[in-house]
């Protein structure tokens, strides 16, 4: 994986982009202590800057952030200090020992240009399904196809910072490409840093297929409870089915 959220990105996403963590964590938090399986041990993909980590601790949960971001887990150590942390990417990690994986803003979707995203993504889910009890929980979000583009050009910036993000997409090739231009404060002068972040567009019904050949019923939603995602985002809520039970699949979206 090439390496993202860099010093200066890193520094900004953990201190103005906190809002999809905190809205979804009531949700994820609910959905996982209603669980028909008492769920303790939680995986947390693409963890960030530990909002939602500090949310589920904080919930009692035993939780493990997982990101490729060194520079977000640092920030992610300090307000969740009670969680464990592992710095690798979930594609070369085990899973075994958890009741449920969350991934959260769209962690599954950031692939290298060459990389085959749906073997990795179809193996994935098979990996959660071999390693979660009956009434196990998978909940991630990703962005699918359709409208409206998403191409564009888009300035945000705080008393410290500016990012301005060039958005491309390829629909045809399931495509979408970030180009981050990051200028942060360091003393006297701003330091400009650059990134591009490669994401997969998917298919939500040929995603609820796979995850129902793995023995998952699924819901698929577009908000985490009274929290709206961005448009053409999609939340999946995943149960892990009993052995020898047929696959349910519920799409609402």
């Amino acid at each position: 994986m090439e390496s993202l959220y860099q010093c200066d990105l890193a520094y900004v996403q953990a201190t103005a982009f906190a809002t999809l963590a905190q809205g979804a964590a009531g949700e994820i938090v609910r959905r996982l202590q209603s669980s028909s399986t008492p769920i303790r041990r939680v995986m947390d993909v693409g963890c960030g800057a530990g909002v939602l980590t500090q949310a589920l601790t904080g919930a009692g949960f035993d939780v493990t952030g997982i990101d490729t971001s060194a520079e977000l887990l640092e920030f992610a150590r300090a307000i969740a200090p009670g969680a464990h942390f592992v710095h690798a990417s979930v594609y070369e990690v085990p899973i075994r020992g958890y009741d449920a994986v969350v991934a959260l803003g769209e962690p599954l979707t950031y692939h290298n240009e060459d990389t085959d995203a749906d073997n990795l993504i179809s193996r994935f889910f098979q990996r959660v399904a071999e390693a979660l009890p009956s009434g196990g929980m998978l909940i991630f979000d990703v962005i699918g196809l359709g409208e409206p583009c998403l191409a564009g050009r888009t300035l945000r910036s705080g008393d410290d910072w500016a990012v301005l993000v060039e958005t491309t997409e390829n629909q045809t090739k399931c495509t979408l490409v970030r180009n981050i231009e990051t200028f942060r404060r360091v003393g006297e002068v701003y330091r400009r840093s650059h990134e591009v972040h490669r994401v997969r567009l998917f298919d939500v019904r040929t995603l609820c297929d796979q995850l129902a050949a793995c023995g998952f019923a699924t819901e698929t939603a577009q908000s985490y409870g009274a929290h709206q995602l961005a448009p053409r985002r999609h939340a999946f809520f995943a149960t892990r089915l009993p052995p020898n039970n047929g696959p349910i699949t519920r799409p609402n979206s």
